[in-house]
C-alpha cells in the first residue's frame, strides 16, 4: 500500500485512537504527526508489512504507553494527563459508578501486583507508587540500578500480561498514578 493511501486510510483512525487513549487533542495531533512520519522514514519497507492495519495499532499503542511511562516521571504533566483522562472518561457517570471504576482499577492493581515475585513488587511500589527514581531505589535496596530497572522492565510485563493490552492496561497505568 503506497503512503499517500495509508494517511488517507488512517490519519483519522490514529488520531481518534489517541483522543481516545490520552484524552488530550493536542499530544493525539503531535503523536498522529510522529507516526506518520516514522511511516514516512519507513516508506521503502512498507511493502514488507503483511497486515499494516495492526502493525499501525501497534505502533499507536506503543507510543501510546511510552508516553504514559515517561508521564509517570513528569508531575506537573501526569496531573494533566490524569485530569484529563478523569473528565472525558467519566463524564456523566454517577459518583457510584465512577467508585466502582475506581474500585476496579484498584483490585486489578492489587491483585496483579500480587502476583509478582516480592523484589519486583517491592521495585514497583518504590518507583511507581511512591515515585522514587531508580537510582534512590538502587541505593535504598543496595542493588545496581540495572538490577532496579531489569526487575521494574519484568514487573510492568507481568503487569501487561494479566490485563487487555488495549485499553485495559493504559486505565491501569492511569489507576496507578491517581493511587499516588
Amino acid at each position: 500500500m503506497e503512503l499517500e493511501k495509508i494517511f488517507d486510510t488512517y490519519q483519522n483512525k490514529v488520531f481518534g485512537f489517541f483522543v481516545k487513549n490520552l484524552s488530550d487533542k493536542e499530544l493525539a495531533k503531535d503523536l498522529t504527526q510522529e507516526v506518520f512520519f516514522r511511516l514516512c522514514k519507513r516508506e521503502s519497507k512498507l511493502h514488507e508489512i503483511e497486515d499494516i492495519n495492526s502493525y499501525i495499532f501497534l505502533m499507536c499503542r506503543n507510543m501510546a504507553i511510552n508516553h504514559i511511562n515517561k508521564a509517570s516521571h513528569d508531575k506537573k504533566y501526569k496531573e494533566r494527563l490524569i485530569y484529563a483522562w478523569n473528565h472525558l472518561s467519566i463524564r456523566g457517570k454517577s459518583q457510584i459508578e465512577k467508585n466502582i471504576d475506581s474500585e476496579y482499577y484498584s483490585e486489578i492493581l492489587k491483585e496483579s501486583l500480587n502476583h509478582l515475585p516480592p523484589q519486583q513488587k517491592l521495585i514497583f511500589t518504590l518507583s511507581k507508587q511512591e515515585g522514587l527514581s531508580n537510582k534512590l531505589i538502587a541505593k535504598k535496596l543496595g542493588l545496581s540500578p540495572n538490577t532496579v530497572r531489569n526487575h521494574l522492565h519484568q514487573a510492568l510485563k507481568s503487569l501487561r500480561s494479566t490485563v487487555n493490552p488495549n485499553i485495559e492496561f493504559i486505565m491501569l497505568l492511569l489507576s496507578i498514578s491517581i493511587l499516588i
